[in-house]
């Protein structure tokens, strides 16, 4: 999207641009709040039938997410949908639309059934037999990017066992400013676990009641770092029970994730910078860039409902009632474990509990 002309629109068009201050809410009562000009570059309310393909593109994918994930993105309606003004993430059972059998001795190919195949790691175009993803969902991207500025997303995320939904920003297209991951840098605004029973070892819960906002950078993934912070919803509720606004203030000086204007992480950029804050080694990737790199690049919004993980977003030593986690993340059969063990956690998915709502998103470049 170019931001240097002014859009005009057509109906059922949502992309614009709106000149206007935004009010930053005080991260503390010692703080102050912020004035800051902004453009309103891109919002959506999903008032159109379908989702505007203008303004978001799916990803359609095995892949995983580099996590083990156990679902496969799709374009599918069941998947991705809009109704009275909400759009709808919502996954599903791959059994329902291939059948049992598919699961042991089918064929997936991603790019002959969806026409499109958007990242082929980890065998993401073509899966086969006990290597197809038990569960179908939805991912879309925003066709627009900031670097620098607000972003809001009204929503309601998901309830069920397993359920790993998230708001977020990457950068678009490759390559990337500064290499790949984390090289060039990921903003969390907000990821959650839909579990209502999860505890960890310390007996903190670990579900639906707390939400994390968090930011990975690093030269290499060797060289992985991350700062985040998590909130917990008010006692005896959840952040699933309604609709919420998720939203980041990001400039070169701060990172601020907030939920409905209160702070979950305020982070300030390192003064030394990140390469020395955080001790990398090597040749410096982010010498080129600003006081703040990698956070200095442009950034898409990322939506997604991810279900199941390897990477320890879900760890076996956690405490889940009625039934414990129906895999180990050390297990190489991870997702057919998940799957056979349905019987465990499929009552905890009810309708549409399981899909993240979005009621509206708006993109604010500074």
């Amino acid at each position: 999207m170019d931001y240097s002309v002014e859009y005009m629109t057509a109906p059922g068009d949502v992309a614009y641009r709106l000149d206007g201050e935004f009010t930053i809410p005080a991260a503390s009562s010692l703080s102050p709040r912020l004035h800051r000009r902004g453009t309103t570059v891109f919002q959506d309310n999903f008032n159109s039938h379908q989702l505007n393909l203008k303004n978001w593109h799916h990803e359609i994918t095995s892949w995983g997410g580099g996590n083990g994930e156990f679902q496969v993105y799709t374009p599918e309606a069941a998947n991705t949908y809009i109704k009275n003004g909400v759009l709808y993430l919502r996954p599903t059972f791959t059994a329902d639309k291939f059948g049992d059998s598919f699961l042991q001795n089918g064929v997936l190919d991603v790019k002959q059934q969806w026409g499109s195949c958007t990242s082929t790691i980890d065998s993401g175009c073509r899966r086969q037999g006990s290597q197809i993803p038990p569960i179908m969902s939805s991912k879309v991207i925003s066709t627009a990017s900031i670097t620098h500025g607000r972003v809001e997303v009204v929503a309601q995320i998901p309830k069920g066992d397993w359920i790993w939904p998230a708001i977020w920003l990457l950068p678009p297209g490759w390559p990337w400013k500064y290499g790949g991951w984390p090289a060039s840098g990921e903003i969390d605004i907000m990821e959650s676990r839909g579990n209502l029973h999860m505890k960890d070892n310390g007996g903190a819960s670990q579900g639906a009641d707390r939400v994390l906002s968090t930011i990975h950078y690093g030269a290499s993934p060797g060289q992985h770092r991350q700062q985040g912070q998590s909130k917990l919803s008010n006692a005896g509720t959840t952040w699933a029970d309604g609709f919420h606004t998720y939203s980041v203030d990001w400039t070169d000086g701060h990172i601020r994730m907030d939920i409905d204007n209160q702070p979950v992480m305020s982070w300030s950029t390192p003064s030394q910078g990140y390469w020395s804050y955080s001790h990398q080694s090597g040749n410096n990737v982010w010498a080129s860039g600003g006081k703040d790199a990698p956070f200095d690049g442009k950034m898409s919004l990322i939506l997604n409902v991810a279900v199941g993980a390897t990477n320890g977003h879900f760890q076996d030593s956690w405490h889940n009632t009625p039934h414990a986690k129906p895999w180990k993340n050390s297990s190489p059969t991870a997702s057919r474990d998940f799957w056979k063990n349905k019987h465990q956690w499929q009552s905890t998915w009810n309708g549409e509990d399981v899909a993240m709502k979005i009621r509206s998103v708006k993109m604010i470049q500074y």
